[in-house]
Order: structure tokens, then C-alpha cells, then sequence
């Protein structure tokens, strides 16, 4: 539900700046945040050297996002920021009623800078949530972004991928849990990246705040595996797919703000940072 009224599915997404980085981190502690069934995992963290699994922050700001009403005619929700920490996983037939396993993400942290995204997240896909603060830095060697809430800062996620922009296309299925059930959701992309491997493409520098405490516990490695920044990126997110049961509710969401917004800025190397949001 927006101002506008009921959201009709799929949103598409038109025009997204996005920076990736993917990092090392424990497996028995992603494990532990994973939905399971009767005791049993539903979900398994992708195996790793030494006890370690995957796990990717994403930094996107979603410029324009449209869904078309009944009516034919096209609606649009406000550009938003969004910070996401999704587990690599491995979902096997107990997870998805039989079917093939599949790999994906399981998604842990997911703040934004509007309450719209923020309760649209929730209601249809059971998403993890909630009201941030984001400040953007775009400069041709990085692109950065500040996570922060009521001045606390959560975490600083820098990508420094470049070169050649090779064009793919896709999809990702995502892992949330809603009602209390499993509920599987495939992403369609279209897009051009820029991609660097090693440990010097992206670091993850992790401040004084409880969702930061959280992700102290996964042992989440500040270097990153490789990264990847997108210089064309279009979406399409649909109705997820509700699968079996899952053991108890989700591991409870950080609760955050109540505004409208928070703060949402984009700067380029010098110059003030601008807002993305008018005040009132």
C-alpha cells in the first residue's frame, strides 16, 4: 500500500546505480540466521574454505520504479536508497517442495530511506526492512555509501570496480520469510558491470550500532572476494512464491524510525552532498 493505494505487481525497476562486494564470513553464524523446519535447515550457507560461506552487500539507489495499475495506467514510487546484506545459500528440495536445487541469497539486513519501501518490503515479501539514513558518494574510482541512523553510523561500504562494462542478463532468487512461511522470489536483471577481483575492490567498515553488533557476529571479513559496479541496471521484482512452513518467526528486524524519510544525499567529488528528498 502506498499513498497512491494497493501496489499491483511486478515493480520494475528502470534506472538503478548499484555497487556489490562480496566477503567471507562464518558459516556456522550464517547458519544460525537461516529459517529451518522441524529442526532442520530449509536453507544451507554456500560451503567455503575454513568454515566460511559468502555473504554480499549491495548499495542501490533506485531512481525510478513504476508498477502499471488495473487500469493500464503506470504509477511510480519515490526514488529510495537501499543497503542489503543477503546470505549465499543453497536451497534443497525440502525447501522448495521437491523442486531442483537452487542457489541464491537469503536476505539478513535490508534498511532504505522511505517508509513507503520500507512497508511495501515488508507486507509483500516479509523483508527485513527498515528506516536508515544514506549518504552516496559517486566518484569515477568509487562509488561509497554511508549507512547510518539518528547519527550512529552502521556501516561504510566502498566498491572500486572499473574497466571494460560487460553486459548480462538473469536472474536472482531471494529467500525472505513472510506469514511464516519460506517464501522464494526470482529477480529478472538486465545489466552492464564493471568487475574487480581481490581484496583491494571493496571494504565494509562497520561503526557502533546494533545491526553493525549483528554483523560483528557473522564474522563478516572487512576486504572483499571481489566487486562489482553496475553501470546500466534494470529489474523486474515480482510476487514472491510462498513455500513450505518455517520453525517459530524470522529473527526479529531492527525497528528503526518512524518518519516518512531519512536522509538520502548523492555527492560527486567536490561538491555538497545534494538531497534526494525535499525538506518539509
Amino acid at each position: 500500500m502506498t499513498e497512491q493505494g494497493p501496489v499491483r505487481l511486478p515493480l520494475r525497476y528502470h534506472d538503478t546505480a548499484v555497487a556489490s562486494s562480496y566477503h567471507l564470513a562464518s558459516a556456522a553464524a550464517v547458519a544460525a540466521a537461516l529459517p529451518r523446519r522441524g529442526g532442520q535447515p530449509l536453507l544451507r550457507p554456500l560451503p567455503g574454505p575454513g568454515g566460511r560461506t559468502v555473504v554480499a552487500v549491495h548499495a542501490f539507489r533506485y531512481r525510478t520504479v513504476t508498477w502499471t495499475g488495473p487500469d493500464g495506467a503506470t504509477h511510480s514510487l519515490a526514488p529510495y536508497g537501499e543497503v542489503g546484506v543477503t546470505a549465499g545459500v543453497l536451497a534443497g528440495p525440502a525447501a522448495r517442495g521437491g523442486g531442483r536445487p537452487a542457489t541464491g541469497g537469503f536476505v539478513l539486513q535490508l534498511p532504505v530511506t522511505s517508509r513507503e519501501a520500507r512497508d511495501l518490503g515488508r507486507v509483500e515479501w516479509g523483508l527485513p526492512k527498515w528506516l536508515a539514513d544514506m549518504d552516496f558518494l559517486d566518484a569515477p574510482d568509487r562509488q561509497e555509501v554511508r549507512l547510518g541512523e539518528d547519527g550512529a553510523e552502521v556501516l561504510t561500504h566502498t566498491v572500486r570496480a572499473g574497466g571494460p562494462a560487460l553486459r548480462g542478463s538473469g536472474s536472482r532468487t531471494l529467500w525472505s520469510v513472510r506469514d511464516g512461511r519460506l517464501l522464494e522470489t526470482t529477480v529478472t536483471v538486465l545489466a552492464r558491470w564493471q568487475a574487480r577481483p581481490g581484496r583491494g575492490a571493496a571494504a565494509v567498515v562497520l561503526g557502533a550500532h546494533p545491526v553493525a553488533d549483528a554483523l560483528r557476529r557473522l564474522d563478516l571479513s572487512p576486504a572483499a572476494l571481489a566487486a562489482f559496479r553496475a553501470v546500466e541496471y534494470r529489474s523486474t521484482l515480482p510476487a514472491g512464491r510462498p513455500l513450505g512452513l518455517v520453525d517459530g518467526p524470522p529473527s526479529p528486524v531492527h525497528p528503526g524510525r518512524e518518519d516518512a524519510v531519512g536522509r538520502f544525499t548523492v555527492a560527486h567529488p567536490g561538491t555538497a552532498p545534494l538531497p534526494q528528498y525535499a525538506a518539509g
